[in-house]
């Protein structure tokens, strides 16, 4: 993807009076406008802001298990390739060879000892350093001065992992990955993950920008009129609004009666208080990184931008322990996925249907909710905020 024009800044799409409506009471200011779900020239910008500037989840760990295993990614027009060090660590670089350019890899690999271009047979280790370049001073005169290869060296990007998922930081310039996650991580010290396991996947493509699969995600305020059984296991009385502070939007609630379809009889996390055995809380890491936490499950959702109109969406369900595999919790884990299935599907219509609102003339942003709907105002200050070179003005934080 090439840089945006130096001339392209936010004023090119969302004019000043438009952003003030972000940062004004809710009832009386807006979502983001049409533009930013429609225009490929926006895509663009924002995949090159704020998909550059902040973490964004790349993969999940279990992809790459093994020393050597590695696997190719795209993170805002950029190809990545992720890999599995002997030392057991996951490291990320520009998936090319410093020479001239040749793409290293096109699909997974597994157990390697190097990366091999296939262009000229140029030779990294996994720690990206070059070891070799045939022929480099001609014929059968090999370059191995391992010394002074650093120039030519695999470009690494900033790569770090919490529990199953890696993510990745393209300008290198984001706070600490311990310091983005804290806010969550800090709710989450009763929940012990030295067991979760990962179980299943589902994965589904959207005809829709994947702004509004993470702002559906968030807000709960559809629930009623979509997800019949959802809102018959909670009802709108029982429901919380999403809250917010900084990069993090979150929601919850607390469930009167368990049910099957929630995970009723698989193991919980060990330890976890009472009052969490019946809660069910959901965190959003801006820009697209997002998951649910229920007393015997973790369910992350993530929305990879395909284009301005499609995206890319991944639910990953993790159990604690043998919930997560074995044959005696089989029947409550394929009703858990199953459920998660369903209700997915209820919601892709709705998703699509918002894209293809956004244009209409009809609509600008939107007319909002005082109750349900400021974190859908704060998640347009934070792409407003990533797109502008001087923040136009602090986010405001929930109550």
């Amino acid at each position: 993807m090439s840089a945006a024009p130096d001339s392209q800044t936010l004023d090119t799409f969302i004019d000043s009076e438009l952003v003030e409506r972000f940062y004004t009471k809710t009832e009386d200011g807006s979502a983001l406008p049409n533009v930013a779900y429609t225009s490929e020239a926006f895509y663009q910008f924002e995949q090159n802001t704020v998909f550059r500037k902040t973490w964004v989840f790349a993969m999940f760990a279990h992809q790459i298990e093994n020393p050597g295993d590695m696997i190719p990614v795209e993170v805002a027009g950029q190809s990545l390739v992720l890999v599995k060090g002997d030392d057991q660590t996951i490291r990320a670089f520009h998936n090319v060879c410093r020479h001239r350019g040749a793409r290293l890899i096109n699909e997974p690999q597994q157990g390697k000892k190097t990366f091999v271009c296939p262009n000229h047979a140029w030779c990294y280790d996994l720690k990206g350093k070059l070891r070799a370049r045939p022929h480099f001073f001609g014929g059968e005169k090999h370059d191995i001065n391992k010394e002074e290869h650093h120039r030519a060296d695999l470009t690494e990007v900033r790569c770090g992992t919490w529990h199953d998922w890696v993510f990745i930081n393209l300008d290198g310039n984001a706070m600490a990955l311990e310091d983005y996650l804290r806010p969550v991580t800090d709710q989450l010290k009763d929940y012990d993950f030295s067991d979760l396991r990962f179980g299943s996947a589902l994965e589904f493509d959207l005809k829709a920008n994947w702004k509004l699969a993470i702002e559906n995600f968030l807000e709960p305020y559809h629930v009623f009129a979509c997800h019949p059984w959802l809102n018959s296991f909670v009802g709108m009385d029982e429901r919380q609004p999403p809250t917010f502070k900084d990069h993090v939007l979150q929601c919850g609630y607390t469930f009167q009666k368990t049910d099957p379809a929630r995970g009723e009889g698989l193991p919980y996390f060990p330890n976890l208080p009472v009052e969490k055995k019946s809660r069910g809380d959901w965190f959003v890491l801006f820009p697209n990184f997002a998951f649910e936490i229920f007393p015997d499950q973790l369910d992350v959702f993530i929305a990879t931008p395909n284009g301005f109109d499609q995206c890319h969406e991944t639910i990953a369900l993790y159990f604690i322990g043998d919930g997560a595999d074995s044959k005696e919790y089989a029947e409550g884990r394929n009703t858990v996925i199953q459920n998660w299935l369903d209700l997915n599907n209820e919601d892709l219509g709705i998703i699509e249907r918002m894209q293809a609102g956004r244009s209409s003339e009809g609509f600008d942003g939107g007319v909002l909710s005082p109750y349900w709907d400021p974190a859908s105002q704060h998640f347009a200050r934070l792409i407003v905020d990533s797109m502008s070179d001087s923040n136009y003005k602090k986010p405001v934080n929930s109550k």
